[in-house]
């Protein structure tokens, strides 16, 4: 699905599910996995259950992913995924993205983005963080 949205088509989708639900709580699971997905996408927090603890139950293989026309990347496992902006810091573990090193990332067509994106997980990869090993 992503494939075919740019960055505009994101954030007017964030915007118009932040305007919807400010009026009306949503009703179905899609609009509440749509908000949570959006809000972890734009507004990350650190004590989320993704961040503290789905991470560590994300282990090789993995696919990871770049969709360059709206600059997010997508780290999959056979039963856990996380979306991602590119340009974001968001807070992963050093063991996940050693596993996202490790299983190289899919672009369609190389791009400074790509380029970018690889440095900024391999600097996680390669930190002396301590605390999530």
């Amino acid at each position: 699905m992503l494939k075919h949205f740019d960055r505009e088509d994101l954030n007017q989708l964030w915007t118009l599910v932040k305007e919807t639900l400010s009026i009306r709580q949503a009703t179905s699971d899609k609009e509440k996995e749509l908000w949570v997905e959006l809000k972890r996408l734009y507004e990350p927090d650190v004590e989320d259950q993704l961040w503290t603890q789905t991470q560590a139950l994300m282990h090789d293989p993995v696919e990871w992913r770049l969709y360059d026309s709206c600059g997010v990347h997508h780290v999959l496992s056979r039963d856990q995924e996380i979306f991602m902006l590119v340009e974001r810091d968001y807070p992963l573990r050093k063991g996940l993205a050693i596993v996202m090193i490790s299983n190289k990332l899919q672009v369609e067509n190389y791009s400074q983005m790509a380029n970018d994106l690889i440095l900024k997980i391999h600097k996680i990869a390669n930190s002396s963080r301590q605390r999530d090993d």
